[in-house]
């Protein structure tokens, strides 16, 4: 199939800016609106951390809930794909040790063997391992999701106040 042919194919199932602007729900969630957009960014940021799958849906739910902007929030939690997951929950990791004051643990995954015979003993093996990276994971996980998701929300603040200051005339500022 051509690029031509597939992009067609994928026009129809995408919506275009008709339908956002038809769609009530649709328009709300693509609004360009300073807190629209600061909240996308903070849950894209939020998201885009945790070792969930599906972030992309994850980030969509909270969107509709918190009435944050989707195109934003849904393209944050894309940072985190499969060429970036080693280096971030690497990153993770080593935030975790460095406030909880212990020393890394060897970060490398030892030899395993899934056996279905041995499913349980499988799943205890990876519940070791992962206990103890757990703590310092779980607490690098806590604090980065929380901390870049507050400074992206208060960043986009700060640059439409100033994007606001400096582009409108002072009779446009006072409204």
């Amino acid at each position: 199939m051509s690029f031509d042919k597939m992009k067609w194919s994928l026009r129809k199932w995408f919506p275009t800016t008709k339908k956002f602007q038809k769609n009530a729900l649709l328009k709300k969630l693509s609004r360009f609106e300073k807190e629209s957009i600061a909240r996308g960014v903070a849950i894209g940021l939020f998201i885009n951390f945790l070792p969930i799958p599906f972030q992309a849906l994850w980030a969509s739910l909270l969107c509709v809930y918190f009435k944050a902007n989707l195109p934003i929030a849904v393209s944050l939690s894309f940072i985190n794909n499969p060429f970036t997951f080693i280096p971030i929950n690497y990153f993770l990791y080593k935030v975790g040790t460095l406030i909880l004051g212990e020393p890394s643990k060897s970060f490398s995954f030892p030899e395993f063997r899934f056996d279905l015979g041995h499913f349980l003993t499988s799943l205890e093996f990876f519940k070791e391992w992962a206990l103890g990276l757990g703590k310092p994971y779980l607490l690098g996980i806590f604090v980065v999701s929380l901390s870049t998701s507050t400074l992206g929300y208060l960043l986009i603040q700060a640059f439409w106040a100033i994007l606001r200051k400096y582009s409108c005339t002072p009779l446009e500022r006072m409204k």
